[in-house]
């Protein structure tokens, strides 16, 4: 989906049930949350998620996620569209468990258990169930910004190929939606896993920002941004802010009002 340049936007990354996180972000950017929990402040401001606002958090953060998104989802969009969802992988994980579209073995099992934990919260409460199929139902699969003829920005969860990039195809949006998978490929660096990031990089203001890769920092190689800065691994939760034709970024430490997961980083643009 094109979107209109009348507007700002502040792009979010990966917030895994960090809603506390989240919400000190907007604030940072201009938001104000009343004492109800709406998001406040927009004037020309809008928000856009980039994915996998689920999975890897507590239940309770889990569910304070679903419940803000799905109470400012209709209250920001009641007359014009200004909270926008981007599908991540995990989003489209537990939608494909909650609704039995896989086969249940041992294998999905254990990737169910350690991976996509949101799928057993919503499987005991039919009211968040229904409210995370609202917003799995209205959720993008890419976003574009353009500003003038040399400035623009598309937005997708996971990095992927130019020739998939913006294109409305099913193989095209699988891979904007979930890149190479780095569980499966344990030992490979980031940058040969996905080597056409650096090859297609250029050295112009038509930017690619994705999440997805969970990372210590902003990675950035000429036009390719990654903005998981991994919040919910005890580290934080960034915005890339669009207005006009510039990008700035803020950030959010990890709160510590729940547990952090952990990982080794894989960097990315380790060079």
């Amino acid at each position: 989906m094109y979107l209109s340049n009348r507007y700002s936007y502040s792009v979010i990354g990966d917030v895994h049930g960090c809603i506390d996180e989240f919400k000190l972000l907007l604030i940072a950017d201009g938001f104000k949350i009343d004492k109800d929990g709406l998001i406040r402040n927009l004037s020309n401001k809008s928000i856009i998620l980039l994915g996998d606002f689920v999975d890897k958090a507590n239940d309770k953060k889990l569910t304070e996620t679903i419940e803000f998104l799905y109470k400012n989802y209709y209250y920001l969009n009641r007359e014009s569209q200004r909270l926008y969802l981007i599908r991540g992988n995990h989003e489209e994980m537990v939608y494909r468990y909650i609704t039995n579209k896989i086969e249940l073995n041992s294998k999905t099992i254990e990737e169910k258990r350690k991976y996509y934990n949101t799928s057993y919260l919503l499987e005991k409460n039919p009211t968040l169930k229904s409210k995370f199929l609202d917003l799995y139902k209205n959720s993008y699969i890419w976003l574009k910004y353009t500003y003038g003829d040399n400035f623009s920005v598309s937005m997708t969860h996971a990095p992927c190929m130019e020739t998939y990039l913006t294109q409305d195809r099913e193989i095209a949006h699988k891979n904007m939606i979930k890149s190479a998978s780095r569980s499966k490929n344990r030992g490979v660096s980031l940058d040969i896993l996905l080597s056409y990031l650096i090859d297609e990089a250029k050295d112009n203001n038509h930017y690619h920002i994705f999440g997805h890769l969970s990372q210590p920092n902003i990675r950035k190689y000429k036009n390719k941004i990654c903005i998981d800065t991994s919040a919910i691994y005890g580290n934080s939760l960034t915005s890339a802010f669009i207005e006009k034709d510039k990008i700035r970024y803020s950030s959010i430490p990890f709160q510590n009002m729940q547990t952090p997961a952990t990982q080794n980083y894989n960097i990315l643009f380790n060079f």
